[in-house]
């Protein structure tokens, strides 16, 4: 697979790292020499040129491509880049239609996508086949992360299913014993720990686990959970200990951005009492009048969200979360670190610069979110389209992703044991998403299926060295 990638930015770049660690053939294409230079450790091919130019496009193979990404910084660039992508594939290679090019355009403004007020589906008009907006994948992969902050990091898997990835602590009481023996310690399925799917220990690069490793502290481990409350277990099995948030948590949100917007949209539908702090009275003003703003569990203050008198009236230190959405970095590293200090137990923030985000980490903030990375993952799963079922890239575990695929009457694994599944494929299969003779749905752990069966769709984990295997053998 040629992949070809305009816009050699951090989501440019991390989807050519992602895309060159499963040995793929990557082209980049930028008019910044800059950009370019930055992109040379990536051994990919290089064109300093713009995605609008025939000739930039030929350099960087568009007669042999499958797939181009338009990843600037310019949403109508990107769509319009797609079109003109599809023209010139067309010419070289004879295909009226550019059915051999698949085309993914990232869309950054979010009220783009909007199908009320934007322009959405903006598939069915632009020759985009795939237009990325993360703006959803964002919220999920936030607000899933304030419910155990102490957690490294919590990937959405969908269907109800989570990945939870965290560090052995000191006192934990895993320590000495095998990754297979915690999810064992319990007869109760309810109330066992979570199968421990991969394990990464220092200095060594992660391995899907086959339950022999010994545990150490420090190492990292990867849980495959059903429901959020095995959090709170997980959290105690590493030796840390989460505050207990609330059912219905208060919410404060500083910046009525879309995504802040999104956010509070969230938690009212939950039952939240939200506050949402806007420096800017035309963005506030627009919130109040927006279809969340009529809610009565909602509050729009405009004023400075650095100003102390407004944090006393507001009373931070009650609230039980803190998000700062707003479009500056450094503001919202500022307005968290704040907030924490004031008592606020769970702090979220947005972040653009992938690089701030372990920073932050370090500094003891909660759950900084880098919506370059969720976009990353995002246009990931768009190029992986041609797989049979969904594709997750995992950021902190680099060459372990999620793969899932719906089992239907010719399905090579119809039939198998999960442990001949695992055999065949060279696979960790994490979860089965069942629907059962009476229409319930039920997403299962491995260990309560005996054998896999039609419409079964199946989660697993492998390493990307096995991802054409896993490819081939599924039928793609």
């Amino acid at each position: 697979m040629r992949v070809i990638i305009a816009g050699a930015g951090q989501v440019g770049r991390g989807i050519a790292s992602a895309l060159r660690g499963e040995k793929r053939s990557v082209a980049i294409i930028d008019p910044n020499p800059e950009a370019i230079r930055a992109s040379q450790s990536l051994d990919c091919l290089l064109v300093n040129g713009s995605a609008l130019s025939r000739d930039s496009l030929l350099r960087a193979g568009i007669s042999d491509a499958e797939i181009i990404v338009m990843a600037t910084d310019n949403d109508e660039l990107n769509l319009l880049a797609c079109s003109f992508a599809k023209k010139v594939y067309s010419e070289q290679v004879g295909d009226r239609t550019a059915s051999g090019l698949i085309a993914i355009a990232r869309i950054r403004n979010t009220s783009l996508v909007d199908e009320i007020k934007g322009a959405a589906p903006l598939e069915n008009w632009s020759r985009a086949d795939h237009a990325v907006c993360a703006s959803e994948e964002i919220v999920e992969h936030l607000v899933s992360g304030l419910l155990a902050p102490s957690l490294n990091d919590i990937v959405p898997l969908g269907d109800s299913t989570w990945i939870s990835i965290s560090e052995v602590k000191p006192n934990s009481p895993l320590i000495g014993s095998t990754t297979a023996e915690p999810s064992q310690a319990k007869d109760d399925i309810t109330d066992f720990i979570p199968p421990i799917y991969a394990i990464k220990s220092k200095g060594e690069r992660e391995i899907l686990s086959t339950g022999s490793e010994i545990i150490r502290e420090g190492d990292i481990l990867v849980f495959v959970t059903n429901s959020t409350s095995k959090f709170a277990l997980i959290t105690r099995a590493l030796g840390e200990l989460d505050s207990e948030l609330p059912e219905l948590p208060t919410v404060a949100i500083f910046g009525a951005t879309h995504l802040g917007s999104k956010i509070a949209h969230h938690y009212l539908s939950q039952g939240s009492n939200v506050v949402i702090i806007e420096p800017d009275l035309d963005t506030a003003n627009e919130i109040v009048g927006s279809e969340i703003g009529i809610n009565k569990r909602l509050d729009v203050i405009h004023g400075d969200p650095q100003d102390e008198e407004l944090l006393r009236e507001l009373a931070i230190d009650e609230q039980d979360i803190a998000i700062a959405t707003l479009d500056d970095d450094n503001l919202n590293i500022s307005i968290s670190m704040r907030a924490k200090d004031k008592g606020v137990p769970r702090t979220g923030l947005l972040l653009k610069d992938r690089a701030l985000v372990e920073a932050v980490k370090r500094i003891g903030l909660t759950r900084p979110i880098s919506s370059r990375q969720v976009a990353i993952s995002a246009i990931l799963k768009s190029i992986h389209k041609n797989y049979p079922g969904s594709y997750q890239n995992i950021p902190s575990l680099p060459s372990i992703v999620s793969l899932s695929t719906k089992i239907h009457s010719e399905h090579v694994l119809l039939n198998s044991s999960i442990l001949d599944a695992e055999k065949n494929l060279d696979v960790r299969v994490v979860m089965i998403h069942r629907i059962d003779a009476d229409g319930t749905r039920d997403v299962r752990y491995p260990i309560s299926i005996e054998s896999i069966e039609i419409g079964d769709r199946i989660y697993f984990l492998t390493v990307k060295d096995n991802l054409r295997k896993v490819e081939k053998s599924l039928g793609n």
